[in-house]
């Protein structure tokens, strides 16, 4: 199967999770693909002074990978600057978010699992 990047779908979320801005959000493939072991797969799009509020996941888990640029990261309350290659991973009943404060955008992938 391919998908091409036009049959793929793209959402804007203006203030996700509380969080400040919107976030581009274009998935990478369905639910139906992860074969009701995931419940998202997508890349996001963070432009200067945007982000996802922090959020707790229960009965899951995110997975993220920086792919271009450079953001902060709440982890279970402590902030951390992450960058190109940096891989962050939000545990079940654990609490995270993220923002870019720069002025170049921040673009990472996002998988959710479920357990």
């Amino acid at each position: 199967m391919i998908i091409k990047d036009s049959e793929r779908s793209t959402k804007v979320r203006v203030a996700m999770r509380e969080g400040p801005g919107q976030v581009i959000i274009k998935d990478v493939c369905s639910k139906e693909d992860l074969y009701e072991k995931g419940r998202l797969y997508a890349q996001m799009v963070l432009e200067k002074d945007c982000g996802i509020g922090v959020h707790e996941h229960e009965g899951e888990k995110e997975i993220f990978v920086i792919n271009e640029g450079s953001a902060i990261y709440n982890d279970d309350g402590q902030e951390y600057e992450v960058n190109v290659g940096d891989v962050m991973i939000c545990e079940d009943g654990h609490r995270h978010g993220i923002r870019n404060i720069k002025d170049e955008v921040c673009r990472f992938t996002a998988l959710i699992v479920l357990k």
